[in-house]
């Protein structure tokens, strides 16, 4: 119980789109000006209608290029955002908890003060904590599947 509770925190904020009153980067319409080029601004907004429409693997391409491509625009910022949400989703194909940890870092370390940056600690901290639960987990199975070796080989000996 105490676990799944834990798995719950990511979900809620998921759906929420993180606890505070700033856009979504996946609802294209409700995205501020950021002051950074009309390119990268295009190529975010198509990568959030993407996702919108369930294409997360096209849409995390678009977000990488912004990244990679228009790395000192503010639009970068919210790529990143889109992509760690991307990595983060506990429920997409893309997930992959420790990679998102990394991306909302990068977003934090790069882009101080960005309207995405307290969303982008928010996560992180639950990622952290995810990441922390899901090695212990693994660390027990290990353990479990010890005990249960050396049972088997107790029960062979008598």
């Amino acid at each position: 119980m105490r676990a799944s509770r834990w798995l719950l925190v990511p979900a809620m904020l998921l759906a929420s789109g993180c606890a505070t009153a700033r856009p979504s980067p996946w609802i294209a319409d409700a995205r501020e000006a950021t002051g950074g080029s009309r390119d990268a601004a295009r190529l975010v907004a198509r990568a959030d209608t993407l996702v919108e429409r369930g294409e997360a693997q096209a849409a995390m391409a678009i977000y990488e290029r912004v990244v990679r491509e228009h790395a000192k625009d503010p639009e970068a910022a919210a790529a990143l955002y889109g992509l760690g949400r991307l990595q983060a989703d506990p429920a997409g194909r893309l997930r992959n908890y420790r990679a998102a940890h990394a991306t909302f870092s990068r977003l934090i370390a790069g882009y101080p003060g960005s309207r995405w940056e307290p969303e982008a600690r928010a996560w992180r901290a639950v990622l952290a904590d995810l990441i922390a639960r899901e090695d212990e987990a693994a660390r027990l199975r290990t353990q479990i599947e010890r005990l249960r070796r050396t049972d088997l080989d107790l029960e062979r000996r008598h």
